[in-house]
């Protein structure tokens, strides 16, 4: 298809095109276009379009409509050339951005689909699919901050629009907002259930949210529906593989390799799988070939690499280390792992380089810090073996404060729906103090304290969570006293 979503035929008007109200023949042309397209009629609302330009060269929407119908019909070159036009002639006709801004989008020029698509939602700021289709062209940029808040306007503009709920969704759920993620998730599959897209990816919330069993049950809906469904089929080995039932695993990835014997995705998740089980000449049987389908797949020379290592083949490993670092070069825990291996080889100036290398490349690394401080301590080098023993204390300190505070959040949440508003404060404090830097510690704070009437210290707390997490927006407060 051209494009997801369609502009209805929109009557020309003097205003919309800027060019001078005029009757003749080009205008009676150009309704002719509009006629033809009302009842599908694609090439002779091409003849009619290009008539009317032929008779009039300005006529800003009979190059918008022109393009829309070149679009439809397959010739997508043809359709920007007209869009663009038309946007020289009028820079305020709002369906000439649009269409060209979601056609760039469509042929990947993100670049050329953002200028337009910001030039469209400038014109009609209550258009909810341009700022969808903006929104979605800035999460493939990588904006993603960008790309929630203009999701999030098109899912209020247009509550029922499905794909802004989806997109919308996978962004938060990028940017580590799983509960915002499942709420609009579970809301574009209510409002399309027949989208497997959307299926696919609520099933991967779910899984990542801890709750298998749902996930679960809607990756076998899919494969029922469609068994030729390897994206569903892959989705469901790796939430067997997550809740630790590896025979099921193996077996829905083996019967997905069986159908794709091509596909290096299948074949290194169920390689995966086949290592996870011990089954570990399988495992390398798998691995090697998904290396071999896909020369830029970094991970499978690494999980080889453990499998040579954990079976005593050290020298096989070091080699698969090394290749996994040539196709990921800030692949840390590769660089870690080959670490480790060097020193058990007493090659200790190598070990040292790569252990300080998957440190930087991983600042967060307890494990490369700590293996870091031994074989400093193994080469006599007491003061900077010390710096790296400490600075892995003080890592493991942060990843256990952290993992408490998360705990401690959940215990709040626990409190307010038991309707004990001082207990949950508590708790989200105690989060705090544990880790002051979990936006999520101070959103719920900040949420607990409004209900108490403490609107300046929730303010600050608001501000704080969006600080570090951007899409953590304040919601209306409803909680306001009268």
């Amino acid at each position: 298809m051209f494009v997801a979503l369609v502009l209805a035929v929109i009557v020309w008007s003097p205003q919309q095109t800027g060019r001078p109200a005029a009757g003749g023949a080009a205008d009676a042309h150009y309704r002719r276009g509009l006629e033809a397209e009302r009842i599908n009629d694609l090439e002779a609302a091409r003849r009619a379009y290009q008539e009317t330009i032929d008779r009039e060269p300005g006529h800003a929407l009979a190059h918008d409509r022109l393009g829309f119908v070149l679009g439809r019909l397959g010739r997508t070159a043809d359709a920007l050339s007209h869009f663009e036009r038309a946007v020289a002639l009028a820079p305020t006709l709002f369906d000439a951005h649009y269409h060209l801004g979601a056609t760039r989008w469509w042929t990947k020029d993100l670049a050329g689909a953002r200028a337009a698509l910001e030039a469209a939602v400038r014109l009609r700021p209550t258009h909810a699919e341009a700022r969808y289709y903006l929104g979605v062209t800035l999460r493939q940029s990588g904006d993603v901050t960008g790309a929630i808040a203009q999701l999030r306007e098109a899912a209020r503009l247009a509550p029922s629009l499905a794909l802004a709920r989806l997109h919308l969704g996978v962004a938060l759920q990028h940017a580590g907002d799983l509960e915002g993620a499942l709420t609009h998730l579970t809301a574009a599959a209510s409002l399309d259930p027949s989208s497997v897209d959307t299926q696919n990816s609520l099933g991967l919330a779910l899984m990542q949210s801890g709750d298998a069993d749902r996930a679960i049950a809607i990756f076998q809906a899919l494969i029922a529906s469609d068994p030729s469904n390897g994206t569903a089929r892959l989705n469901l080995g790796t939430t067997l593989m997550q809740r630790g039932d590896l025979n099921a695993a193996v077996e829905v990835l083996a019967e997905a390799v069986r159908r794709q014997p091509e596909s290096a995705e299948l074949r290194y998740n169920l390689g995966l799988a086949l290592k996870q089980r011990d089954d570990f000449a399988e495992a390398e049987v798998q691995l090697r070939r998904a290396m071999e389908l896909d020369r830029a797949l970094a991970d499978a020379p690494f999980t080889l690499g453990v499998v040579m290592w954990q079976t005593g083949r050290g020298a096989d490993a070091l080699a698969l280390f090394r290749e996994a670092i040539a196709r990921r070069g800030d692949f840390a825990d590769a660089h870690y792992m080959l670490g480790t291996v060097l020193r058990q080889q007493e090659a200790l100036d190598e070990a040292i380089a790569e252990f300080r290398f998957a440190a930087k490349l991983n600042p967060a690394s307890a494990e490369a810090q700590l293996s870091l401080g031994q074989a400093l301590a193994i080469k006599g080098d007491a003061a900077a073996s010390a710096t790296a023993l400490a600075e892995a204390e003080r890592l493991n300190t942060l990843k256990s404060n952290a993992q408490a505070s998360t705990f401690a959040v959940g215990v709040g949440l626990e409190r307010l729906k038991a309707a004990d508003l001082a207990g949950a404060i508590k708790h989200f404090r105690e989060a705090l103090r544990l880790a002051p830097d979990n936006p999520r510690a101070h959103y719920q704070l900040a949420l607990a304290l409004r209900r108490t009437g403490a609107s300046s210290e929730a303010s600050r707390h608001f501000a704080e969570a969006r600080r570090l997490a951007p899409y953590l927006a304040p919601p209306p407060n409803r909680e306001k006293k009268r």
